[in-house]
């Protein structure tokens, strides 16, 4: 693996790190700020997280098909794009239930660099 596919996985399993300490601090906070600081903050991580994806080479994506990498790299297209439809409900069930998902795929990934 090249060290760029490298530092981008790392910083794959960092993002998910933060996001995980996002969802940490409870829904109540996610939606209680009357600014959406937290669903835009959330919103920018996803957007991170896929061009990360994006920088991968098309090696070690085709090596590691399990990871669902156009589904990660769709999610992001939609929220850099997509802006003014943005449903921070699904941003934050991104949070829960898909990052820590992509993190159990990519951190074994990042380790064996």
């Amino acid at each position: 693996m090249n060290a760029r596919d490298a530092a981008a996985l790392r910083e794959i399993v960092r993002l998910c790190d933060v996001g995980a300490g996002l969802v940490a601090r409870g829904h109540a906070w996610y939606v209680g700020d009357p600014d959406n600081v937290p669903g835009l903050a959330a919103e920018s991580l996803i957007i991170k997280l896929g061009e990360n994806v994006a920088r991968l080479s098309a090696d070690t994506t085709e090596r590691h098909g399990t990871v669902p990498w156009s589904l990660i790299k769709r999610m992001r297209d939609r929220l850099a794009h997509h802006y003014e439809g943005t449903d921070y409900g699904a941003v934050w069930d991104t949070l829960v239930v898909d990052l820590p998902t992509i993190r159990g795929y990519v951190a074994g990934l990042a380790q064996d660099v």
